[in-house]
């Protein structure tokens, strides 16, 4: 079966071969000013740069010149936004495969590498156009859970932004922060301030608007956050500035610039007074201990406050797995040992404690969030407006959370989890040969490596230290993780969650490579 789709300068011939029991195998060529490129030499062109192009149009020469006259650069300039945007067209038309993947990245690299070794090369004819196709395409077709993907998404996404720096339209304040992970497995978080605190409640990293920090040696806490976690009912009164607290039996007065309290009529000396910072009233670390009974135990290597409701010493240790102790179901995150998942953990721990709910959509996120309050994308790919582009993004990524109705706060929360997974990951090679395995690998190897299923671990990791349930499903020599959110499974992918029917895909092929943090069996 052969369909040409025609054009005045170039032509795309696609061809498809259907069986009854898979997908139909399609294969295109492209035509262009009269002369046919295969598969395989488009990928050529996209290694070879202009040359290779010109070596194949009449209207280039097919030879080097000393001094080219500004026409003849025009028409290099022309070749290689037009090959990016021939790959762009493949891509709406047959969908990803690893060639078109290729032709993607190498056009991108040799028009990063024109526009920061030649000065006086100018693309005036339709980059700007091409890089925003380019985004398009990357967002709409980057969630259908192609392995390679990711390696290459990572490179198609960086080369971007370089492209877009240098056009000048991207600042540095909108690219995202450096790998967030160094070869001695401590992470840099640009929005934690060096002297904040993580906490751990219960096996769940917390996320506080106004952040645990350490003032004058002592470790200060938001007490209503923490209080309300552990199910105390707090009230505020602003006039005396003090805090009531009560759990059952227990009743806890609080007031502000005192480093007294009462407990059930009890004083009790604080190791720092009470205090308020930006609206939040922050008590010591073991005053949490004192009056509600949990546990506390300090990290100092990790500046992480662990604290356990039911008073327990060895907080959020519940299993033995494979001789690992672990906190989150039976999930070790493919580690072999104890050392190698206690450092995975630390790791993303410090991540976590960096929550920012502005990652929500990057330098998009006014749209993102636009775009759960209702407003949608024209429909009309013509329109390059910012607004326009960002509430197509938002469509892409989040159309399958919205249709099937999970609420706005949750939306927000799992997309900045996700972000927060990918910066992780972030600056990892896949190797291509099937080695990475763990979280480890991805996060702490020197050197690190990934691949789907460690990407899988690390994303399982993050999302069960924040209380949700995860769970990884493979088939087909890729791995997935897949997200319980609001009782449905969900997929990520390229940034893009996917709703998933567990059943069906268990059907056709698939199985449970790492069982749900909970404990429950897919029927």
């Amino acid at each position: 079966m052969s369909k040409p789709k025609r054009n005045v300068d170039a032509q795309l011939h696609m061809s498809a071969t259907y069986t009854r029991h898979s997908k139909p195998k399609r294969t295109f060529s492209l035509v262009i000013k009269g002369i046919m490129l295969s598969s395989v030499m488009l990928s050529n062109i996209a290694m070879g740069g202009v040359s290779a192009f010109a070596a194949t149009s009449p209207d280039l020469p097919t030879h080097p010149i000393s001094a080219p006259t500004s026409q003849q650069i025009q028409v290099q300039e022309d070749a290689l936004v037009k090959n990016l945007r021939l790959a762009i067209k493949a891509i709406e038309e047959i969908g990803w495969s690893q060639k078109t993947l290729q032709v993607i990245a190498e056009n991108l690299h040799a028009i990063d590498d024109k526009l920061t070794n030649d000065i006086g090369y100018k693309f005036t004819l339709g980059l700007k156009d091409a890089v925003v196709e380019t985004k398009l395409v990357m967002s709409k077709f980057g969630g259908d859970g192609l392995t390679e993907l990711r390696g290459k998404g990572n490179s198609i996404n960086e080369t971007l932004q370089s492209i877009e720096m240098k056009l000048g339209t991207l600042t540095p304040s909108n690219i995202a922060s450096p790998p967030p992970v160094d070869k001695k497995a401590k992470v840099r978080i640009a929005s934690a301030a060096e002297n904040e605190v993580s906490v751990v409640i219960d096996g769940q990293v917390q996320a506080f608007p106004q952040p645990a920090v350490t003032i004058n040696g002592s470790t200060m806490v938001p007490m209503r956050a923490i209080f309300e976690k552990l199910g105390a009912e707090i009230k505020w009164n602003g006039e005396t500035r003090i805090v009531t607290a009560t759990k059952g039996n227990t009743v806890i007065i609080l007031t502000l610039d005192r480093d007294i309290a009462i407990i059930n009529g009890n004083p009790v000396k604080l190791t720092a007074k009470a205090q308020s910072i930006n609206g939040n009233t922050m008590v010591p670390l073991r005053f949490v201990s004192e009056a509600l009974g949990a546990a506390v135990k300090w990290d100092d290597s990790t500046r992480t406050a662990y604290i356990d409701s039911a008073g327990t010493s060895d907080v959020g240790q519940t299993q033995l797995v494979d001789g690992i102790k672990v906190k989150y179901g039976k999930h070790t995150y493919g580690s072999r040992d104890q050392s190698e998942y206690d450092t995975v953990v630390r790791i993303a721990e410090k991540a976590l404690a960096g929550y920012d709910e502005s990652k929500f959509g990057g330098s998009d996120h006014e749209y993102y969030l636009e775009y759960l309050d209702g407003a949608r994308w024209s429909g009309n790919k013509k329109d390059r407006s910012a607004r326009n582009i960002g509430l197509y993004y938002a469509e892409a990524q989040l159309g399958d959370l919205v249709k099937d109705g999970v609420s706005k706060e949750e939306i927000i929360k799992v997309r900045t989890l996700a972000s927060i997974a990918y910066d992780l990951l972030d600056g990892a090679t896949d190797p291509r040969d099937g080695s990475p395995r763990s979280a480890y690998d991805a996060l702490a190897a020197s050197p690190r490596i990934t691949d789907c299923d460690s990407d899988a671990q690390v994303f399982s990791l993050v999302f069960d230290m924040m209380g949700y349930n995860t769970a990884i499903i493979a088939g087909n020599n890729h791995a997935e993780v897949l997200i319980q959110i609001e009782g449905k499974w969900f997929e990520c992918v390229a940034g893009t969650f996917r709703l998933v029917d567990v059943s069906k895909a268990l059907e056709n092929g698939s199985y449970i490579y790492s069982l749900p943090t909970d404990g429950s069996v897919f029927k």
